[in-house]
């Protein structure tokens, strides 16, 4: 992802299937080509078998080099395929998409009351598939469905052959990226992402009060009032960068609370925004230029000979082969399960 959270293509590889042999020469590659001696680089992925075994083969993804993480659409669409429940399914995801620990515990407890759902979620590494207990790995990215721009725009290209398809895939991902654009208007900072996300909070950090704790530290104990009189604490420490609420540590941007306490000890809070997010980064990012391709006659030749698999056939049974996502409950608004959930709940109260 840029730092305007577009999706950013680094690299494609063509395979013969996906296996976990596949899986570890690709990111093999990845790491000799790609991420190189970069360190703090996430993976998120569903959680197919060879996904799985092939990055605890490697280092690429283990800490302290990387991490690997789940996506909660797909966490969660396992989830209700095992209990086709619509209700449990919606508080899977609010306790996978929680930045805040006593939030997700909370929604915890309420799916604890479906004793066999809670052990399913239970046994999945906490770290793996929630915000909460991320560490802010993800950057704010809960789910792999950046993917799907990169299937639209190279949809249909996958049942060409091999040279067809590597010309196609050049040719759109050089448009893809002559159709990003640079963010200089209005002598903006950041990237419209954050941009937007920092005013929004900051709009919101009057309704803070502050307790100071330390100077050294710059810490201070947060409450939020609400309309109800009820108030949300959370605590601070900006030399750590930190808030308790979760959310400066997942979008690299100071929420509410980290921007009343900034003003507070006269810090700018401008200052802690992470600088991906920076207009120039974004500029240098898609500062580089393709180079057209010289025709054939002009290519070295190869040191191998291309000897054509006689055992691998392409399909033969009747209708058109599947080149779009086959869509699952996931992507169906389920509206209707929804409120009658909501009424048996309100007969179970009454």
């Amino acid at each position: 992802m840029d730092g305007n959270q577009q999706v950013l293509p680094l690299a494609y590889a063509i395979i013969d299937d996906e296996s976990t042999s596949s899986w570890k020469w690709f990111f093999q590659q990845l790491s000799r080509h790609v991420i190189r001696c970069r360190r703090e680089v996430c993976l998120i992925s569903d959680r197919h078998p060879g996904i799985i075994k092939a990055v605890r083969e490697g280092s690429e993804f283990v800490s302290p080099h990387g991490a690997h993480r789940y996506c909660l659409r797909h966490v969660c669409s396992n989830f209700n395929n095992r209990y086709k429940n619509v209700v449990l399914k919606d508080l899977c995801w609010r306790a996978g998409s929680e930045c805040q620990i006593s939030k997700f515990n909370r929604t915890m407890e309420e799916i604890k009351s479906h004793n066999i759902a809670f052990q399913f979620l239970d046994q999945i590494n906490k770290e793996k598939w929630t915000a909460s207990h991320d560490g802010g790995w993800r950057t704010g990215i809960l789910t792999t469905n950046m993917s799907e721009c990169i299937n639209g725009v190279l949809k249909g290209a996958r049942r060409l052959p091999l040279t067809a398809i590597v010309k196609i895939t050049l040719k759109r991902t050089v448009n893809y990226f002559l159709t990003r654009e640079v963010m200089l208007r209005n002598g903006q900072l950041w990237m419209d992402f954050a941009y937007k996300m920092f005013n929004q909070w900051h709009q919101k950090y009057i309704e803070h009060t502050i307790t100071k704790y330390n100077h050294r530290q710059q810490s201070a104990s947060v409450v939020t009032r609400r309309h109800s009189g009820y108030g949300l604490h959370t605590h601070v420490k900006i030399t750590n960068r930190e808030c308790s609420c979760g959310k400066w540590t997942q979008f690299g941007i100071p929420c509410s609370h980290a921007q009343r306490v900034c003003a507070a000890y006269n810090i700018s809070a401008a200052s802690m925004v992470k600088d991906y997010y920076d207009v120039m980064a974004y500029k240098n990012t898609y500062s580089k230029a393709f180079e057209p391709l010289h025709p054939e006659d002009y290519w070295d030749a190869p040191e191998f000979e291309l000897v054509h698999d006689t055992t691998i056939r392409i399909s033969t049974h009747p209708g058109r082969n599947q080149t779009s996502r086959i869509h699952n409950e996931m992507d169906w608004r389920q509206t209707r399960e929804r409120q009658q959930a909501q009424q048996r709940e309100n007969s179970s109260r009454q």
